[in-house]
């Protein structure tokens, strides 16, 4: 996870570029799995730990890594349709982030919780982490 912000950072984004995560882990698989194999409950959790308001919303869950990179680029674009990088520099380093896993049941996929959240009102990127029994929520902004 660090390496991926600082893989953007260093290859990627440019200075005016905040990117921030908020990673959640759980004591345990069964905690984890509770919380993560139910949408509804995953959307109230992250709501709860993150204080985003997601009652009235839905996730697109990209359970491929390789698919789940290239959601995770799009929204990348969305700051600024985009000057500051290009979508094939995102795209690179996302894959490494999402497809870095050695088994399935040790995957990443990402969960794009359809909205407008602050700070630049777009969708909320949440990567859901099955080795480290991790959620991460992921926000950016451009302070240009």
């Amino acid at each position: 996870m660090d390496n991926f912000i600082e893989s953007m950072q260093e290859r990627v984004l440019p200075d005016c570029f905040e990117l921030k995560r908020m990673p959640f882990y759980f004591e345990n698989l069964n905690e984890f799995l509770t919380v993560v194999d139910d949408t509804q409950r995953f959307l109230s959790y992250v709501q709860g730990t993150t204080g985003f308001p997601c009652e009235n919303c839905y996730s697109d869950v990209f359970y491929s890594g390789f698919l789940g990179s290239y959601a995770l680029a799009l929204w990348f674009m969305e700051f600024d349709h985009d000057n500051w990088f290009s979508f094939n520099d995102v795209l690179t380093e996302t894959k490494k982030y999402l497809n870095s896993y050695s088994s399935v049941s040790n995957r990443r996929e990402l969960r794009l919780i359809k909205g407008s959240f602050p700070p630049m009102n777009l969708d909320l990127p949440v990567v859901v982490d099955y080795e480290n029994h991790s959620v991460t929520v992921w926000t950016g902004k451009l302070t240009d």
